[in-house]
């Protein structure tokens, strides 16, 4: 078993992680706190560590890229 963190700082987090969090696998952990939010999880092999990350990246610059664009509204 692979066990993973990703922790991310910055003024937006908080936001960023609620947009993010229905596409979330069960068991995946999401933890936010103020200025910053952590994804821990646990995988079998690397390959599948590698396309989670990936997703959950992808998905976290598509929301931060709506978040950008209604700012400007």
């Amino acid at each position: 078993m692979i066990r993973a963190k990703l922790t991310f700082v910055g003024d937006n987090v908080e936001k960023l992680a609620k947009a993010v969090e229905p596409d979330n696998l069960p068991e995946m952990r999401l933890q936010i706190a103020e200025g910053h939010m952590s994804l821990e999880f646990c995988v079998d092999r690397i390959g599948t560590l590698l396309s989670t990350a990936d997703d959950f990246l992808m998905n976290l610059k598509v929301a931060e890229e709506t978040l950008l664009a209604t700012e400007d509204i």
